[in-house]
């Protein structure tokens, strides 16, 4: 006797298994906003023991004494709760970047200009330190294809918004090559942190101070 053929899906099925979970908006107050801040920084501290691939709903719910019904109520899956982390690191470090700028970072002089360059590393790779499980989302972030929008967004915005200050200093220098060249420095910035977390075989004065005569140098050459 001849198997049975599996049903055919429909064009309807196929549209269905296709269709993502529609994101769940943050609650904006009281109780609710209390327990989804418990999960985000529960799921920060568990990044920070264990890493991504022991992050899990379970574990997260765990964490903070509450059933999965709960987690469920506020994200689809880890991966949102990931986003959360990541964009607020990424806020937290943008805006303190936009601080240093406008206490005059981008246009100090020669010298003092690549001591206010590793000054804002050692910024950053502070913020990344103290950050909950910071190491991680970073790495997560390059690592997971449905994160990398948010990473790349991130970074053209906070590209877009120090081409402004640049293009004033470098009026001579070609807008596009300008724009590319800070494009390229602020990824460079990613490196500079993860060498910061990672190598203790490299001092982080040293770290900083050469990214910084590096990165500043990279900038303004024509040459290259």
């Amino acid at each position: 006797m001849a198997a049975a053929k599996p049903a055919r899906k429909t064009k309807s099925a196929d549209v269905a298994e296709q269709i993502t979970p529609p994101r769940k908006a943050p609650p904006l107050a009281g109780k609710p906003l209390e327990t989804y801040e418990k999960l985000v920084r529960a799921a920060g501290e568990i990044l920070a023991d264990v890493g991504f691939e022991r992050l899990t709903t379970n574990a997260i719910c765990a964490r903070v004494n509450m059933t999965p019904p709960a987690f469920y109520r506020y994200f689809n899956d880890k991966y949102e709760v990931l986003e959360v982390l990541a964009r607020r690191l990424l806020k937290r470090q943008n805006d303190a970047y936009a601080v240093w700028l406008f206490q005059g970072g981008s246009w100090a002089e020669g010298s003092q200009r690549t001591e206010a360059l590793a000054e804002w590393f050692r910024i950053a790779a502070e913020i990344v330190a103290t950050e909950p499980g910071a190491i991680w989302t970073m790495r997560a972030l390059k690592a997971l294809p449905n994160l990398t929008h948010v990473r790349l967004e991130s970074q053209r915005m906070n590209t877009d918004r120090i081409f402004q200050f640049y293009s004033k200093m470098l009026p001579d220098m070609d807008p596009q090559l300008l724009w590319q060249r800070l494009r390229i420095r602020s990824e460079f910035g990613w490196m500079v942190d993860e060498l910061a977390m990672e190598e203790d075989r490299l001092p982080h004065d040293v770290l900083f101070r050469e990214a910084a005569r590096m990165m500043d140098r990279a900038l303004l050459d024509d040459d290259l």
